[in-house]
């Protein structure tokens, strides 16, 4: 039968959506295993690579992991799927308005992006690019006033009465993200994360999960803060610094998330670090 390929660090609900359907209509998923530290990109092109056969309809990845940030080598995984006449969709929630993403190199069937996230817009909003050559392979999963013959996006737009003024804001706010200009966020976002990195890592007791090799990460920088908890410490740093820090990782790889973003400065960076130094020496 046909399958699905997948990886271990897609977020749970794109592994979740997988399986579900699964088990509705009769394909299997097989997940590539997920490697700690980051290996590399010649690892999961690797993986990949072994795991797609002739019975693989569709490789579902995620550009960027939630988690510790791990970094997806997207564009040649892509290109894996089309050599092997898959489709592909990568997940954007953690790259889709802070990397500067090229969709045009990546060449993708799908990709998806979520407002709430790094484009700071309003929840429940979001994109899904459909490729062209790909948008044939589509039917609607809720039937309602647009058949098809009005287009692929409106076809696929019946699901009752949307929050237009959050629409109204998403678009708004990807206006205001392209007058500062998306390399511009991409620069300074990896630069504050760089800065986090070298911070943490020469922070006594503390252990940095996201890799150091740009290639490899975006803006999200994951560590476990030695023997503290991390839930305490995320508490304590938003209320006595109104740090934001989302404990993130998993049984494997514990701890807490940083995200800096365009709206943060190096003052920022080393704020953090003095407040994540104070803790591990008092306590939380």
């Amino acid at each position: 039968g046909d399958e699905v390929v997948i990886s271990a660090d897609n977020h749970p609900s794109n592994h979740r959506a997988w399986t579900e359907k699964a088990k509705r209509y009769g394909f299997s998923v097989t997940v590539v295993d997920a490697v700690t530290p980051h290996p590399g990109p010649e690892y999961y092109l690797e993986a990949f690579r072994k795991a797609v056969t002739p019975r693989t309809r569709l490789v579902a990845f995620t550009h960027v992991t939630s988690t510790v940030g791990d970094g997806f080598p997207a564009n040649e995984l892509c290109a894996l799927a089309r050599e092997r006449g898959a489709l592909s969709l990568v997940d954007g929630a953690q790259t889709f308005g802070v990397l500067d993403v090229d969709l045009s190199q990546m060449q993708p069937d799908f990709y998806t992006g979520s407002g709430h996230k790094w484009p700071c817009a309003p929840r429940g909003t979001g994109v899904l690019y459909v490729r062209r050559t790909a948008q044939a392979a589509l039917s609607p999963s809720i039937i309602s006033l647009y058949p098809g013959s009005v287009g692929i996006s409106r076809s696929h737009e019946g699901i009752g009465q949307r929050d237009e003024p959050a629409m109204i804001a998403f678009g708004q706010a990807l206006r205001m993200q392209m007058t500062i200009g998306r390399p511009a966020i991409e620069s300074h976002a990896r630069e504050l994360a760089q800065a986090l990195i070298a911070g943490l890592s020469s922070t006594g007791g503390v252990k940095v999960w996201t890799h150091s090799d740009p290639a490899r990460s975006a803006s999200i920088v994951a560590f476990q803060p030695a023997s503290l908890d991390p839930r305490r410490l995320a508490r304590a740093l938003y209320e006595n610094h109104r740090i934001t820090a989302q404990v993130r990782g998993g049984e494997d790889r514990p701890g807490l998330r940083l995200s800096p973003h365009l709206y943060n400065t190096h003052a920022d960076v080393e704020r953090t670090l003095a407040a994540v130094r104070r803790y591990l020496t008092s306590g939380v």
